[in-house]
């Protein structure tokens, strides 16, 4: 997986607003309304992490038509949902750090 400067500085500040308001530090803002919106959609309600969620798909929705294009296939899962599966599976951690027998082979850079 490639890596830039402003995608490495961009999940700092979103990393870190996260924290400001009273989340996890090493969870983005997005993982954190999927985590969290996902209860809520389990009891079929809407509080502010499910609305946040939803926005926040909506306002990455360019990442989806980014997947299309360079696979030819549409994502099955919105950007909030890639985010909470790539923290649950480690995938923003430097690769020394994923040997976590859980992860799938083919997510093992």
């Amino acid at each position: 997986m490639s890596r830039n400067w402003f995608h490495e500085v961009f999940v700092a500040v979103d990393q870190t607003v996260n924290a400001v308001f009273a989340g996890y530090s090493d969870e983005s803002i997005s993982a954190r309304s999927y985590r969290l919106g996902s209860k809520a959609k389990a009891r079929d309600a809407w509080d502010q992490w499910r609305i946040v969620w939803v926005i926040a798909d909506l306002l990455f929705i360019w990442q989806d038509m980014v997947i299309q294009y360079k696979t030819g296939f549409a994502p099955t899962q919105g950007h909030c949902e890639r985010a909470y599966r790539s923290e649950w599976l480690r995938l923003q951690l430097p690769p020394e750090y994923r040997d976590d027998p859980r992860i799938p082979e083919e997510f093992k850079q």
